[in-house]
């Protein structure tokens, strides 16, 4: 008799988490509110002082839900890596616990996926920033303008990051953010497994959203955008680590020490010696090791713009304000040595670059800044139907004051959310079966 083929859901949603239990709270409740049903969750609790699974219990008897603990506690690289391991989708994307699917974000990626087949989906996410450190109260405006799926390009997506033409963050590319990602992003399970087996792991210090994302693109044929906000991230003090590393050279020292069995002194994990400070040195660093391990794909032919890379250097260093005991002046005094090593001409260009605002400029898919007539006031208690039809049918963009009442908080901007996207397809006539290239 034929063996069955063993049951595939259409996506694998794995969610490492790590101390942040009302958080997955949330996350699971915005997950089994979605109307499309054929998917697996992988909960996977990392939690040292605050586990999560009494929030899994409500979920327990759902057979699509599964809780896992690592055997010890991990570093982040290594818990990814053991999360995904479990997901047996035809498609697998990596959950922040802070990241609310809107209900139809399934349904929509199943409908472009079986059409489609692409490698890899992106997806654009908008923000809640709550109030403090009290997550269930909240702001909450949609920012960025829905716009048809469009294709774009793995290999002209890695020339980009590894040219640091912009930092890699960069607001005018914004809705670039999360091209190519598993974070903010799907991808086929089998590109997975083919990235997996090609760099061992596809989840390295010291970003490992940034380094799957190099080693997914370098497998990947067809990515798609799908155009629209599928999200809302959480944002509050104290939650985002990269919000924190971006300004505390002390968050940062903790995060990298998670790693010293990996790599004895991060210090060193640079491309310009003695100059470490700042995501885009990390970034770019990650991506270098990864290019290094590269047997085959576009990855053995590209490398890192170091003369752009710099830039960046000068401007993450005067985002720090907390030094965490490492020295000012020695860190400064070793970009300035690496400057100086460059003719007097690229010199003019890498500060130019670094003291040039252009790249800071409002992305166009931003609502507030697409063209439309921006007014001083918004009026009191806007439906997200009737600030789509201002939106796209008046031609003007209200002020981006809270679209919540008082005492509404995360699930009421996931539900604002998806009706104001869903309405502004339907006046912008935006259909899923219809894509465009980038």
């Amino acid at each position: 008799m034929p063996v069955a083929k063993p049951y595939e859901p259409f996506i694998s949603l794995v969610i490492p988490t790590r101390n942040r239990p009302d958080l997955v709270a949330y996350c699971l409740a915005c997950i089994a509110a979605q109307t499309h049903t054929d998917y697996e969750v992988i909960l996977s609790d990392n939690g040292t002082t605050q586990r999560c699974d009494a929030q899994f219990t409500p979920y327990q008897n759902d057979v699509r839900f599964t809780y896992v603990r690592p055997p010890a506690e991990m570093n982040m690289c290594d818990h990814w890596q053991f999360a995904v391991s479990f997901a047996k989708g035809e498609y697998v994307t990596i959950l922040s616990e802070k990241f609310m699917l809107r209900p139809d974000a399934l349904a929509l990626l199943f409908q472009m996926a079986k059409q489609y087949g692409a490698d890899i989906f992106s997806w654009q996410f908008e923000r809640f920033e709550a109030e403090g450190n009290d997550i269930s109260h909240g702001h909450y405006h949609p920012l960025m303008k829905p716009v048809a799926p469009t294709y774009y390009s793995p290999v002209d997506e890695l020339k980009r990051r590894l040219s640091f033409d912009t930092p890699t963050f960069c607001r005018q590319l914004r809705h670039k953010t999360s091209y190519g990602k598993m974070y903010s992003g799907c991808v086929k399970r089998s590109i997975l497994l083919r990235a997996q087996a090609h760099f061992g792991s596809v989840f390295q210090p010291y970003s490992p959203d940034y380094t799957s994302m190099i080693a997914l693109l370098n497998e990947s044929e067809q990515a798609i955008d799908v155009g629209q906000s599928l999200m809302i991230v959480v944002f509050a003090s104290q939650i985002s680590l990269g919000e924190a590393s971006k300004v505390s050279l002390q968050v940062t020292a903790s995060y990298c020490l998670e790693y010293n069995n990996v790599i004895a002194d991060f210090t060193r994990c640079t491309l310009f010696p003695g100059a470490w400070v700042g995501h885009n040195s990390f970034i770019a660093y990650d991506y270098y090791s990864m290019g290094v391990k590269a047997q085959y794909g576009p990855l053995t032919t590209l490398t890192v713009n170091r003369t752009n890379l710099l830039s960046w250097l000068l401007t993450d260093i005067d985002d720090v304000s907390d030094w965490g005991g490492y020295d000012e002046l020695k860190l400064r005094a070793a970009i300035d040595y690496h400057l100086s090593q460059f003719e007097p001409s690229i010199q003019i260009e890498i500060l130019r670059r670094a003291n040039e605002p252009e790249y800071n400029k409002p992305c166009l898919r931003e609502i507030y800044h697409s063209g439309l007539t921006k007014l001083q006031d918004m009026p009191p208690n806007l439906t997200a139907e009737a600030l789509a039809q201002m939106h796209w049918c008046d031609g003007v963009a209200p002020a981006r004051k809270n679209v919540l009442n008082q005492d509404e908080g995360i699930m009421a901007a996931v539900e604002y959310c998806y009706r104001y996207n869903a309405y502004s397809c339907k006046l912008l006539n935006i259909q899923p079966s219809s894509i465009e290239h980038a």
